[in-house]
Order: structure tokens, then C-alpha cells, then sequence
């Protein structure tokens, strides 16, 4: 199997106590010299219900905190990135926008509907912050209706023009079940999403299976990673698992999106047949890739990659540090190395 050696740039040693990655982003700014920005949503120990981004570029970490107004026990704070600025979706209804020195978000308030009384989201839809990238203004936000859990069953798009300082909700979608193998024809769970990405106007989506159940206790029924509609239609299965409760052995592999051709597997459990190590899958070339931590940092877990650029963090109870690395070995393609030999 062929692999991902990163190498470190650097170590960023954090002066307050942080208790976990949510998500996280990374910066184009418009003048390449300036360096890529990365982006990163926690929230402080001290303070556990005041969510703060992290924006770490060479010169050290800006802090921006999110304030109390951002604490929704109904709804999750959403943290994307459009080229050099960055939003954080608040409650379903406004964006928080962060351009220039960060240092004070101008508030662009999110249409619920194209005509006076018409709603894209239900009233039970609730916001959750799990990982979305996209390559435009268009951003695939993940909720959860009915029934909560902090898990996400159904996703919106929110269109965003970040000159018209205009945002509107579109459609309000779950990924259809008959489409997996291993769906649950007992229920009426729709797959769980863990996230969610849009390149070069496709949607793609990783689900962690169906089960109601804890995860982390039983493991999961089956994953998969598919390219879909805007209205939750199967277009394509890039990957899928075998049915992984039929062996008897708790296993489970969940997905995060990065903004490379990358998508993040990370097992749940360290005595599966990964490990507990997590992997990579081209999108492109739908091939599995190990990754190779710099020497002393084997206990770091890989959460966003951008060209080059890698970021990783280290969570030992609590969000100790964070790296940014550069890939040193890009592997070739299984089909070019077929034409070289």
C-alpha cells in the first residue's frame, strides 16, 4: 500500500487549555506570499460553552472568540472557509463573516425560503458542526431533525455571495438508505453523515451506517463514502464496508473531507484490523494510502490536508498541540506506474 510521509513545518504550543477539534479550515489568501492561514473551531476547558476559532499561519495563533451568543444548546456553531475569509454559521439564520484582520465579523442574516411564508428547514432541524469543505460559495451544511443525539442525519446547502452579503438555504435532504447494501429495511433511519464536501459542482458524503446504538460500544453496521444529489439521491459508491456487525468483532471507520483529494479515515477502535491507524482514499483514484507521522509525533491525528499543507493535533484529554506539515512523499498513481514499468 502506498504512503503519505508527511514532515514538520511547525509546532504550535497552546497557551490555553482547549478540549477538542470540531472542525477546521484552511485560507487562500489572494497574495500567495502572505502564506495559507489554517482555521480551527474548539472551544476553551475554562470556559466550555464559549466556542472559539484558531486561525495559526507563521506568525503564531489569533484567537477569535465566538462569544456566549453562539452558545445554542439546540445548535451547533458551522466554521467553513472562502478563499482568504472564513464564516461560522450561528442557529440556522445568520453568518458570522470574517474578513481582513478578523477582528470583527460583519453579521449577513440566512433566508429561510424563497417566498414569504415558505421554509427550506423545518423547524426540528438542528445545526451540527461537523466538517464540511467546497471549492466555491455554494457549503453543504450537516442537521439533525427529530430525534437528538449530536449525530447528523440530513443536510442543507446554504447559498452563500459573499459580495452581495447574501445567503439563502436550499433543500433540505437525506441520503437515500435503499442505495447500501447494508441498509436496514427494519427502520426509517436515514444514513448518519459525518461530512460532507462539494468540488467542481459535485456533492459528495461519508456515512458512518445506520445503527441507533452507540457506536463506541457496539460499532458500527457498515460505512461508505458516495457522491450524491442535492436532494440526497446515490450517484455513485466510491466505497462501501462489508457488513461489519456480521463477524461478531466491533469495528467502525468514520470519514472527514479535507480540501486536497483526501478523504480521512479514522477507525474507532485500536484492535481492528487497521490498528487503530487511520488511512486516506483518493477520491480520484479510489485507492487507500497509509500516512507516516514525523518522528516523535506518531501520537498526532491527521484532520485537514490543503495541497502540501497538513494539519494535525495532538488530544491527550484536552487539546495539547497542533501541527502543520508538508508532504514529502506524494505517491504515484497505480496506473502511471503500470505505464513507467
Amino acid at each position: 500500500m502506498a504512503a503519505l510521509k508527511l514532515s514538520l513545518i511547525q509546532k504550535y504550543k497552546l497557551e490555553n487549555a482547549y478540549t477538542y477539534v470540531y472542525s477546521t479550515g484552511f485560507l487562500s489568501p489572494a497574495c500567495p506570499e502572505q502564506g495559507t492561514s489554517i482555521l480551527l473551531l474548539t472551544r476553551r476547558e475554562e470556559s466550555p460553552g464559549v466556542y472559539t476559532v484558531l486561525v495559526l499561519s507563521e506568525t503564531g495563533i489569533q484567537e477569535i472568540e465566538l462569544g456566549e451568543d453562539f452558545l445554542d444548546r439546540e445548535n451547533d456553531p458551522v466554521l467553513f472557509s472562502y478563499r482568504d475569509s472564513f464564516g461560522v454559521i450561528k442557529a440556522k439564520k445568520e453568518i458570522a463573516y470574517f474578513t481582513g484582520d478578523f477582528s470583527s465579523p460583519e453579521i449577513i442574516p440566512i433566508k429561510s425560503g424563497f417566498l414569504l411564508f415558505s421554509k427550506v428547514l423545518p423547524d426540528n432541524a438542528r445545526e451540527r458542526y461537523f466538517q464540511t469543505v467546497s471549492d466555491g460559495s455554494l457549503i453543504p451544511v450537516c442537521f439533525e431533525k427529530e430525534v437528538y443525539y449530536g449525530l447528523s442525519r440530513c443536510f442543507a446547502l446554504l447559498d452563500f455571495d459573499p459580495v452581495k452579503k447574501e445567503a439563502k438555504w436550499k433543500g433540505f435532504s437525506e441520503i437515500e438508505k435503499n442505495a447500501f447494501m447494508h441498509h436496514d429495511d427494519r427502520t426509517k433511519d436515514a444514513p448518519k453523515i459525518d461530512s460532507l464536501k462539494i468540488v467542481n459542482n459535485e456533492l459528495y458524503a461519508y456515512t458512518s451506517g445506520e445503527s441507533t446504538g452507540s457506536v463506541n460500544k457496539w460499532g458500527m453496521d457498515y460505512y461508505a463514502l458516495a457522491k450524491i444529489s442535492s436532494e440526497g439521491k446515490v450517484k455513485e459508491k466510491l466505497l462501501e464496508s462489508e457488513q461489519l456487525k456480521a463477524g461478531g468483532k466491533k469495528s467502525g471507520v468514520n470519514g472527514t473531507f479535507t480540501h486536497s483529494d483526501y478523504l480521512i479515515l479514522t477507525p474507532l477502535f485500536n484492535n481492528d484490523d487497521w490498528k487503530g491507524k487511520q488511512k486516506l482514499f483518493s477520491l480520484r483514484t479510489k485507492e487507500y494510502l497509509d500516512i507516516v507521522m514525523p518522528r516523535g509525533m506518531t501520537k498526532h491525528s491527521l484532520h485537514n490536508i490543503c495541497g502540501e499543507l497538513c494539519l494535525t493535533a495532538l488530544y491527550d484529554r484536552g487539546l495539547k498541540e497542533i501541527g502543520l506539515c508538508k508532504i514529502e512523499t506524494i505517491p504515484v498513481p497505480s496506473i502511471l506506474k503500470a505505464v513507467q514499468n
